[in-house]
């Protein structure tokens, strides 16, 4: 296979590329930078979640999701206790529908507790 390159083919190549390269720059240049800005309607005034914050302290945040059984949840509330660690558990509807007391439990220990989903086995 061979390309075929003429004069008209190259120039309208170049101008192709110079536009798409223009476009971009002008887009850099004049738009605000998103990564450092979150916008929202005038109107509402909406929380947003914090995905991080800059800090020279080394902390973590643990999360557990709760879906399947409530086999070990005393064995992860003793050990989370033995190092006084609190986390975050992230439960499924149908999972606290089926194992109140083990939510009770977590909440009584002092983790904070999240939804993870609402899945329900007649959907």
């Amino acid at each position: 296979m061979f390309l075929v390159f003429n004069k008209q083919k190259i120039i309208s190549y170049l101008v192709a590329f110079s536009t798409v390269a223009i476009l971009f720059g002008g887009a850099s240049f004049f738009l605000p930078n998103t990564a450092d800005t979150i916008q929202t309607s005038a109107k509402a005034s909406k929380l947003l979640p914090i995905y991080s914050v800059g800090t020279e302290e080394k902390k973590i945040s643990l999360t557990i999701n709760c879906a399947w059984n409530a086999d070990d949840i005393d064995r992860i509330l003793d050990t989370l206790s033995k190092y006084k660690i609190k986390v975050t558990f992230f439960m499924v509807g149908e999972w606290v529908d089926k194992y109140p007391e083990a939510v009770k439990k977590i909440a009584e220990a002092g983790h904070e507790i999240g939804n993870h989903s609402d899945r329900s086995s007649t959907c």
